[in-house]
């Protein structure tokens, strides 16, 4: 992609030839680039997000040269780091550590996905799966702490949610919910005690 572009071929689209933003119009950066599919997937255009991040992938493939080094405007340019935007949103991550709260809602393969996760002071990671019409959801915490009041989860199929089939399990432990909230794509529970999630520990959330 080019940073833009003139396509009415006008004579002065971008200022005065001496303007010193004029060399930037045509340039190809990797960072931009990266902000583009982000912002694409956040949006939904998940098979076109896809297709530029691969693009941009193939062009710094091993066989032609530094796979790790996306160069910009020089070597090892941090802008280049935007590609975890696209990841981010293709988790559909979302995290406020005062708040107490966590959600996920994948726009890539949500039926079966899995991905790492990191907070404030814990890593780990978190699975979905969707078989007929049950979906079940895990979070495991494999680093660290994690204070946890209010979980939202994406829903593979948009249909309501019974209250009597859903539930919630940590460490095989069935919890009890204060609040759910259930919209037509995603499910939201608060739970009646905030948890404490440890190394090593295990919640599942799930309906049908």
């Amino acid at each position: 992609m080019v940073m833009n572009t003139n396509p009415k071929n006008e004579a002065k689209a971008y200022g005065e030839n001496e303007t010193w933003q004029l060399g930037y119009f045509h340039e190809c950066m990797s960072g931009f680039e990266h902000q583009v599919a982000a912002h694409m997937m956040a949006e939904g255009m998940v098979e076109e997000s896809l297709v530029l991040t691969r693009v941009i992938h193939d062009r710094y493939h091993a066989a032609k040269r530094n796979p790790f080094n996306e160069i910009e405007c020089s070597d090892h340019y941090a802008r280049a780091m935007a590609s975890y935007g696209t990841f981010v949103n293709a988790c559909g991550y979302a995290y406020h550590g005062p708040n107490k709260y966590l959600a996920f809602a994948p726009k890539v393969l949500p039926e079966k996905f899995k991905s790492p996760f990191t907070t404030a002071e814990a890593w780990g990671s978190y699975e979905q799966i969707q078989q007929d019409t049950e979906q079940t959801s895990q979070l495991s915490v494999a680093y660290g702490n994690l204070q946890l009041q209010k979980f939202s989860i994406g829903k593979v199929r948009n249909e309501p949610v019974q209250k009597d089939r859903l539930k919630a399990v940590l460490n095989n432990k069935p919890l009890k919910l204060s609040r759910v909230e259930d919209a037509s794509d995603k499910l939201t529970v608060t739970f009646q005690k905030e948890l404490q999630l440890n190394k090593g520990d295990l919640l599942q959330i799930s309906w049908s």
